[in-house]
């Protein structure tokens, strides 16, 4: 069996020694000087006989033993015929703006007229707006809370949280939240490509072609469950009632800030609203860039309202997209923002990552009085 290293480990020290986490599994188990040693010699792939000749003859039936022991932990992971990790970024670096780079513009240009009337007369703009007709509806407050915070105050204070009070949030909070977030603040004429409708984050072209999905737990007036959020209706609209933390979570690889919030919103880009007008690769970046356009507001929204926000691109894209109920070909996930009253103000910088309590860690998959002499 060949195996390698995994890539991503947590260290912490501890009175009786050093410990290591494992993403995603939630335990810690105890790092000796041999496992250490073992560590280092597994590197980024090498087969089990070849591991245990790094070592005297009289320990290689215990470095088996190890390796077995460790690759079921997942310190130890089966090695894949595949390039290196860093092969594959400064593959994958080459390759994706290649096509983006090249992409023509269009800007000021009569071909970028005709261009956008061209379609005009044969199907008519995309709508902006997604709704669920017939679906329950709750409407939220049409006035919106004052955020009285200074903006000096909500960029500097402002960060991801990771550790909430449990405590509801109002009706007011989450509209006024989304509102700043999703909902068009005001419409303007786009010649050519139809109205605008320009909300507090710039959106490319004013397409809105970003979709909210808000999983409520615990906020007042709202029963749980999924709801779709109608920005042309500042409302939402209930999808189902089959969506409790235990799912997120399942959806988001345990990470708790994810569900653990008040409200986990889950957004999405609607492909053919922006592909339509930017009928070009370089509209993929276009979603990227709105991303991070909307989600800074929800945070900097989030905290001028004393709440505290978490985001992440960390879920199962698929799954997400079966949970919400889209066709992953014409709209695709793309964030995860979440947010719940804070367990503390605390300082400015973020708070600890939560792991389990280092007394809970697993004992080393062997035990060695003394250490393994160098090998010869």
């Amino acid at each position: 069996m060949k195996v390698r290293r995994r890539d991503h480990l947590v260290c912490s020290w501890h009175p009786d020694g050093l410990r290591m986490g494992i993403p995603g599994e939630r335990r810690w188990i105890e790092i000796t000087p041999d496992l250490l040693d073992l560590l280092s010699k597994a590197g980024e792939g090498t087969d089990t006989d070849e591991l245990a000749g790094r070592f005297p003859a009289e320990e290689h039936d215990r470095v088996r033993s190890a390796v077995g022991a460790l690759t079921e932990l997942g310190v130890l992971v089966p090695y894949e015929d595949a390039p290196p990790a860093r092969d594959r970024r400064d593959t994958v670096a080459g390759r994706f703006p290649a096509e983006v780079r090249g992409a023509e513009r269009l800007v000021h240009s009569p071909a970028r007229v005709e261009l956008a009337e061209d379609p005009v007369g044969e199907d008519g703009f995309p709508g902006v707006f997604k709704e669920y007709p017939g679906n329950p509806v709750v409407m939220l407050p049409r006035r919106p809370l004052r955020l009285a915070a200074p903006v000096g105050s909500a960029f500097t204070t402002r960060r991801s949280h990771r550790r909430f009070s449990g405590a509801p949030v109002s009706l007011d909070q989450l509209g006024t939240l989304l509102l700043h977030s999703f909902a068009p603040h005001r419409s303007l004429h786009g010649g050519p490509s139809g109205a605008r409708r320009d909300r507090a984050g710039s959106p490319a072209g004013g397409r809105h072609e970003a979709e909210a999905y808000v999983v409520a737990y615990d906020v007042e007036g709202v029963q749980p469950g999924l709801y779709h959020y109608s920005a042309a209706r500042h409302a939402l609209e209930l999808l189902g009632t089959d969506a409790s933390r235990e799912r997120v979570a399942e959806l988001t690889y345990h990470q708790e800030p994810s569900y653990e919030g008040a409200f986990t919103v889950f957004t999405t880009a609607v492909a053919d609203r922006l592909a339509w007008k930017y009928r070009h690769p370089h509209a993929y970046r276009r979603w990227m860039h709105d991303a991070d356009h909307y989600g800074r507001t929800f945070a900097l929204t989030a905290t001028a309202l004393g709440l505290g926000p978490f985001q992440t691109v960390a879920f199962a894209d698929s799954e997400v997209e079966r949970f919400l109920g889209v066709d992953p070909d014409e709209e695709f996930a793309v964030y995860l923002l979440s947010a719940g009253v804070p367990e503390r103000p605390g300082p400015l910088a973020p708070a600890g990552f939560a792991f389990p309590p280092l007394p809970e860690a697993t004992p080393a998959p062997w035990a060695a009085p003394a250490p393994w002499p160098a090998a010869g």
